[in-house]
């Protein structure tokens, strides 16, 4: 079960898909997911240790997998959608909601792309879901899902056994 995002509402998401053909791939760890109707899913993951360049290190992994894959005209919407949901996972994807990363708590990043359209996915180990809240716009934080909604053409979460999520955006 997951949840989809969408640019409309700031609290809790509705269901996405059951069929949506990356979320067997995420939830099962096989990322060579059967595809019915298309070609073959191309995939990579990556694990980054919950540390403060982790966002920076996921950009710069994103743009060169875009660059291989042909589609390094959407690098700059992904590095931002990926930048953004790799800092809420060190911000509050950790075991017991705590902000600084452990070394038993990895970031997990996912790319999965199957003919033009690509999803980007980050688990992390935390059964918190994210929340979407109305910006307050003294603060420096609280922006970060409005700005994953704007660039992307749909975003959710999965839930994953025994604990942990992944958040998903898709593109295209």
């Amino acid at each position: 079960m997951g949840r989809l995002g969408n640019g409309e509402c700031p609290g809790p998401v509705s269901a996405p898909s059951p069929r949506a053909w990356w979320t067997s791939a995420l939830l099962s760890g096989s990322l060579e997911a059967p595809s019915p109707r298309s070609s073959r899913v191309t995939a990579l993951t990556w694990s980054l240790a919950a540390e403060p360049g982790a966002a920076a290190i996921a950009r710069e992994i994103c743009t060169g997998v875009l660059g291989q894959w042909e589609m390094a005209d959407r690098a700059a919407d992904v590095e931002l959608v990926v930048s953004e949901l790799v800092t809420n996972a060190l911000r509050h994807g950790r075991r017991g909601h705590d902000a600084v990363g452990a070394a038993e708590d990895p970031i997990c990043v996912s790319m999965l792309r199957r003919g033009p359209e690509l999803v980007c996915a980050v688990r992390d180990r935390s059964d918190r879901m994210p929340q979407r809240r109305d910006p307050d716009f003294q603060f420096e934080s609280g922006r970060g899902l409005h700005l994953v909604a704007s660039f992307c053409s749909g975003w959710g979460v999965l839930p994953v056994l025994p604990s942990g999520k992944h958040v998903w955006a898709r593109f295209g």
